[in-house]
C-alpha cells in the first residue's frame, strides 16, 4: 500500500515538474520561434503526459475493473467504450493535425510567396482532406449502414436548411469567394456604401477596416449579391474632379488651362495624359469634368492628387482671369410688356406714389401705362416682398 501511495505521489510530482518545465522552456522558445507553433507543441506534450500519468495510476491502483464498471454504468459495453475512446482520439488527432497544418502554412508563407488568401484556401482544403477520411474511418469502426447515414443526412439537411439557411448561404458564398478570389487581404475595395481595406477573409464573412478606422464585418452572401469594386487590381486609377466656369468664358481656353495645370501636378501620372470633358450646362456655369490618373492606387494617393489638382486649377484660373461662378439668379422684365426700368437717385416717399409705382396689366397685348421710375432699393424691397408673399390672383394685385 505504501508503495502505491509513493508511486502516486511520485507521479503527481513528476507531472507537476513536467508542466513547469514545459511552460518555462516554452516561454524561452517563444522569443526565438513562432509563438503559435510553440503553444501547439506545449498542448501536445501536456496531453501526452496526462494520458501517460493517468494510465500509470490506473495500473498502480489496479482499477481497470472499476473503469469498466463505470463504462457499464453509462450503459455501454467495454467494446463500445473502446470504440468511443478511439473515436475521440481520432477526432482529437484530426483537429490537432489541422491546427498544426494551419501553423505550418502560416509559417511557410513567410518564406514562400503565398498570399493570405491562398493560405486561407490551403487551410480549408487541408481541413476537408482530413475530415473526410476521419468520418469514413469512424463510420466503418461503428459499422453504421451507409443507407441510414444518407437518410439521416437528408432529414438533418432539411431541418438545418430551414433553421440556418442564412448561415449556410454565407458558408457557400465564402467558398465561392475563396476560389474565385475577387479580392485579397490588403486590397482596397468598396461594397455598396462601405469602402476600406480588407483585413481578413473567412468562410463566414470578411472584415474591412474603413478609412474612419471602423472595423466592419460583411457577410459573404452580401458580397456575392452586390457589386464589389476592387481598386487594387490594377496599377493605376482614374480620378475625376468637376469645376464650373462662367458662361462668358471661352470653354476651349479654360480646358487648355486646366489641362496644363493638371500636367504640372506631381501626383498626376504623365501617361495617360489628363483631359477635360465638357459635361453639362448647369444653372450658373458650364461644368467641366477633369480626368487624370494616379499610379499605385491608395486612398492617401487619391486624396493627395485631388487636393493638388483643385489647388493648381484654381490658381491657374485666377491667373488667367477665368471666373468660377457661384450660384446666382438674374432678374429681368418681359420686353413685350415694357420691361422694368429703374432710375437711380429718386425716392418715393408718399403711399400714393408707391401704389402708382405698380400698375396692373390689362391683359395680354394691352398697352402699359407710362414707365415707372423708382428708387433702386425700393424696387428690390418690392420684388422681395412679392416673392415672399405672392398674391392669390390678379384681383389681389389690383
Amino acid at each position: 500500500m505504501r508503495a502505491r501511495y509513493a508511486a502516486t505521489i511520485g507521479a503527481i510530482v513528476i507531472f507537476a515538474l513536467s508542466m513547469v518545465l514545459i511552460y518555462r522552456v516554452g516561454r524561452q522558445l517563444k522569443e526565438e520561434y513562432n509563438s503559435d507553433a510553440v503553444e501547439a507543441v506545449q498542448s501536445i506534450l501536456v496531453t501526452t503526459f496526462a494520458i501517460l500519468i493517468s494510465g500509470f495510476l490506473v495500473a498502480v491502483w489496479r482499477i481497470s475493473g472499476e473503469v469498466i464498471e463505470a463504462l457499464g454504468f453509462l450503459s455501454i459495453t467495454p467494446e463500445e467504450g473502446i470504440k468511443a475512446l478511439v473515436t475521440f482520439i481520432v477526432f482529437a488527432v484530426a483537429i490537432t493535425v489541422t491546427r498544426l497544418t494551419k501553423r505550418s502554412i502560416k509559417y511557410g508563407s513567410g518564406r514562400v510567396a503565398i498570399t493570405p488568401h491562398q493560405r486561407e484556401l490551403a487551410h480549408h482544403a487541408v481541413q476537408i482532406t482530413i475530415l473526410i477520411p476521419t468520418l469514413a474511418f469512424v463510420i466503418a469502426l461503428w459499422g453504421i449502414p451507409v443507407t441510414n447515414i444518407f437518410l439521416g443526412a437528408g432529414v438533418l439537411g432539411i431541418v438545418l436548411g430551414f433553421a440556418a439557411r442564412k448561415t449556410l448561404s454565407g458558408i457557400l458564398s465564402g467558398f465561392v469567394i475563396l476560389f474565385s478570389r475577387p479580392f485579397e487581404v490588403g486590397d482596397w475595395i468598396r461594397i455598396e456604401d462601405r469602402e476600406g481595406i480588407v483585413t481578413n477573409i473567412t468562410v463566414y464573412n470578411i472584415q474591412i477596416r474603413t478609412f474612419n478606422e471602423e472595423h466592419v464585418m460583411v457577410p459573404n452572401d452580401m458580397i456575392t449579391e452586390n457589386e464589389v469594386v476592387n481598386y487594387s487590381k490594377t496599377n493605376r486609377l482614374r480620378v475625376e474632379t468637376v469645376v464650373g466656369i462662367d458662361y462668358g468664358t471661352d470653354i476651349s481656353r479654360a480646358a487648355r488651362v486646366a489641362v496644363g495645370a493638371m500636367e504640372r501636378v506631381e501626383e498626376v501620372a504623365a501617361q495617360p495624359p489628363p483631359d477635360v470633358i465638357r459635361q453639362e450646362f448647369a444653372d450658373s456655369s458650364v461644368v467641366l469634368r477633369l480626368r487624370y490618373w494616379i499610379t499605385t492606387p491608395s486612398i492617401q494617393q487619391k486624396w493627395r492628387a485631388q487636393n493638388a489638382v483643385i489647388e493648381a486649377v484654381k490658381d491657374a484660373f485666377e491667373s488667367e482671369n477665368i471666373k468660377i461662378p457661384f450660384p446666382q439668379r438674374e432678374l429681368t422684365g418681359r420686353e413685350e410688356l415694357g420691361g422694368l426700368r429703374i432710375a437711380d437717385g429718386k425716392s418715393i416717399d408718399s403711399q400714393d406714389e408707391r401704389e402708382a409705382a405698380i400698375r396692373p396689366y390689362r391683359g395680354a397685348g394691352a398697352e402699359v401705362s407710362e414707365p415707372v421710375e423708382e428708387d433702386v432699393e425700393q424696387v428690390r424691397d418690392d420684388v422681395d416682398e412679392s416673392i415672399t408673399n405672392p398674391p392669390a390672383d390678379e384681383d389681389a394685385v389690383r
